[in-house]
């Protein structure tokens, strides 16, 4: 039967705009059980993390790397680096995962070793061990791979003053299966919000911004498609960038956007086919 083990990845590997640009579907570690585990055309899960400020760590699902096989160190993206590596021979079936929130479903898994992470205090250490995963745990992995993978997500940056027309495309978005995260959603009391926000911004698969003469006067949408824009050309997790131009205007004040095709709000009569529309386009970018 086909092994399965998990391990942990950096967050900056993860994000593949810090490899180059290219999803990474190499391993590398100085533990030879690395090979023991998969080097036989076993699956590969990685995990990353990461810590807002005065937050509890939480653990995302960053790549899925299937059919594994042991390839020279000096031969791997790493260039040496590790002692033991292996490379995902089907990239067919191999997976780079978009931003998401796999803390619940590691607390859950139980190892072949025994010993579930919900024994051990820190579960970026247990993962450093690239524990055997058992049977019951691949189909925790894999209900979750099919929620990243069939969910769409958007965030939406807008003046607040727009926020009526915000209120409608979460609507007609939500009737077609796509959620939208938006400030007033996803904010808590006390909490710093400015890093709060680029994490949703450059954690998202589609960025739409409402395009208006008050949004040119919005120093915070200017900053979240600075935010968003830097993410899209570093190959991030960022994929689609959608400008939606209000009939009140101010398209010119945008330069910035203007190498990204534009979609006009539609008029009354043709709302139906124009948020079919836009949603199809987030379902491509997801997928």
């Amino acid at each position: 039967m086909t092994k399965h083990a998990i391990a942990k990845v950096k967050w900056e590997t993860y994000r593949s705009g810090g490899t180059g640009g290219v999803a990474v579907y190499d391993y590398g570690s100085d533990q030879k059980r690395l090979l023991e585990r998969v080097a036989d055309g076993g699956t590969l899960w990685l995990i990353t993390s990461t810590r807002r400020r005065k937050e509890l760590r939480k653990y995302h699902l960053a790549y899925k790397l299937v059919n594994c096989a042991s390839v020279s160190p000096e031969q791997s993206i790493f260039s040496g680096k590790w002692q033991y590596v292996v490379r995902a021979q089907d990239r067919g079936e191999s997976r780079h995962f978009g931003y998401n929130d796999a803390t619940d479903t590691l607390c859950k898994l139980q190892f072949t070793s025994g010993k579930p992470m919900s024994a051990v205090s820190n579960m970026g250490l247990r993962l450093l061990s690239i524990p055997e995963l058992a049977t019951q745990d691949v189909v925790l992995l894999q209900r979750l791979q099919h929620k990243i993978e069939n969910s769409r997500s958007v965030f939406v940056s807008y003046s607040h003053e727009d926020a009526s027309w915000v209120e409608n495309i979460e609507y007609e978005l939500s009737k077609r299966d796509v959620s939208v995260s938006r400030d007033v959603a996803f904010l808590v009391p006390g909490q710093e919000f400015e890093e709060a926000i680029q994490q949703e911004v450059t954690g998202t698969d589609s960025f739409i911004v409402l395009i208006s003469p008050r949004a040119a006067e919005s120093s915070w949408v200017r900053r979240e498609i600075s935010w968003a824009v830097k993410e899209y050309r570093a190959h991030g997790l960022v994929n689609w960038i959608i400008p939606i131009v209000l009939p009140s205007g101010g398209w010119d004040h945008f330069p910035e956007l203007h190498s990204f095709q534009r979609w006009d709000y539609p008029a009354p009569g043709r709302q139906q086919e124009g948020f079919d529309l836009l949603a199809n386009g987030i379902v491509l970018a997801k997928r």
